[in-house]
């Protein structure tokens, strides 16, 4: 096998393939590096008696640009949510819809009892303001966190915490709403501008499809990487096994605190959010809706809940239907909470949705990850992929860089985004 590359990537998650693709694109000699046996980092689908569970809920943006510069939306047959959601409210659901996407949904909407017609008509305000200019001047307006920002913008607090902790925190995996708002508008602004999907295969089919293109080879799995040093002009790449290779460039794609340890730098390091999810099975859906449930007025530890199944049949075996319930991380803690106990609190608040029944749903597999989205301020929004230095040595400017969600927003767009900028780096000529 070879041992020296022009290009090697460390780590085959969504940041290092969308580096990959973009390289193999424009004909560069490269390898990925990939401590695990498959590819997609945190984005994971497991099939557990023919059932789809992804690791976590998660889903596709579909108005990611970096996804409609890479991806094949039609290979990955994306299964659309309809836009909305069910809020729990008084005992019962009520349909906060999308009358932009769904006017039908416009006279629902306005009479939902979750928040005021003011509310309402400052969503709509948001939403504008969102899609307000480009992306790039999105990312430099002023920054607060996101509950500043909803309270400036007058909403109640009813609205706050009914609708936007449940479902805001099930998308930043942060309850306090303590994220940028720079986060909050530009979710918005995808949200408006895409459908919400998963692919029929399961979320992994992304990454999947991404390293199906790559030339045959280039990525290679059971590769840990545990030095990086630059050595008479080149980077060595220790390996797990004693072993090493030799580039001439080198992209570090793994996640912040392993690139931190790896490039020497304790600043890139940030501290995690995570989550729960909780999968349960049975014979009859409760609900025929392809809508997020949030929690609304009630208290208790389901954050949101989907029938899975119904958004895309393909998860779950025919005549069977497939659950996901989100528990936010304040309830339990994904790394040292109880799931037996927690559990059970699960099914208490769905016997109290949708009858006796719930309680005898099977509990398929439980998720706890620990690692679910790096915290970031975003201020700056897009951080600087190059790195200039590793350990005591200089490094020509192009020649050593790093991609991840951790320099752009958390999420599937700032990882691939990051890969791409990370690759065209790369293709520059080195400078001094």
């Amino acid at each position: 096998m070879k041992t020296h590359y022009n290009t090697l990537i460390i780590g085959g998650g969504l940041a290092g393939l969308s580096c990959a693709t973009h390289l193999a694109n424009h004909g560069v000699d490269f390898s990925i590096l990939e401590a695990s046996e498959r590819p997609g980092g945190r984005l994971r689908t497991d099939v557990i008696d023919g059932f789809t569970l992804d690791h976590g809920f998660q889903v596709l943006l579909t108005a990611y640009p970096a996804c409609r510069e890479l991806l094949d939306y039609d290979a990955l047959r994306l299964r659309p949510f309809e836009p909305g959601a069910l809020i729990r409210q008084q005992g019962q659901f009520s349909v906060l819809g999308d009358p932009w996407r769904r006017p039908t949904q416009a006279i629902a909407t306005l009479t939902n009892p979750v928040g005021t017609l003011g509310d309402k008509l400052r969503v709509a305000k948001l939403r504008s303001s969102s899609r307000r200019g480009t992306l790039d001047r999105l990312y430099q307006r002023p920054a607060t966190s996101t509950i500043d920002r909803l309270n400036r913008a007058g909403f109640s607090a009813s609205m706050i915490d009914q609708f936007f902790r449940p479902f805001l925190g099930g998308v930043f995996l942060d309850e306090t709403l303590q994220t940028s708002s720079r986060m909050l508008e530009f979710v918005f602004r995808m949200f408006a501008e895409g459908d919400i999907a998963i692919p029929a295969e399961g979320m992994a089919a992304i990454p999947r499809q991404l390293s199906d293109q790559l030339p045959q080879g280039t990525l290679r799995f059971s590769h840990t990487v545990v030095d990086l040093a630059r050595q008479d002009g080149k980077y060595r790449i220790g390996l797990s096994d004693g072993s090493a290779l030799t580039s001439d460039r080198v992209a570090v794609a793994v996640e912040s605190n392993a690139a931190a340890a790896l490039l020497g730098d304790a600043s890139m390091e940030t501290p995690w959010s995570g989550t729960t999810n909780f999968y349960f099975t049975t014979d009859q859906t409760p609900d025929r809706r392809k809508l997020l449930m949030l929690r609304g007025d009630e208290s208790g530890p389901i954050q949101s809940a989907v029938v899975i199944s119904n958004v895309a049949p393909e998860y779950a075996p025919p005549g069977k239907a497939l659950i996901s319930v989100s528990v936010d991380s304040a309830d339990m803690d994904p790394e040292t909470g109880d799931t037996e106990a927690t559990e059970s609190q699960v099914r208490d608040q769905l016997e109290s949705w949708f009858g006796g029944e719930a309680r005898r749903w099977n509990c398929l597999h439980v998720y706890r990850v620990p690692f679910g989205l790096p915290v970031m301020d975003l201020d700056p929004v897009v951080q600087p992929t190059t790195v200039r230095r590793l350990g005591d040595a200089d490094v020509p400017a192009g020649t050593l860089v790093r991609c991840g969600d951790y320099l752009e927003t958390p999420s599937i767009q700032g990882a691939m985004n990051s890969g791409l900028r990370a690759a065209k780096e790369l293709r520059k000529e080195p400078r001094p």
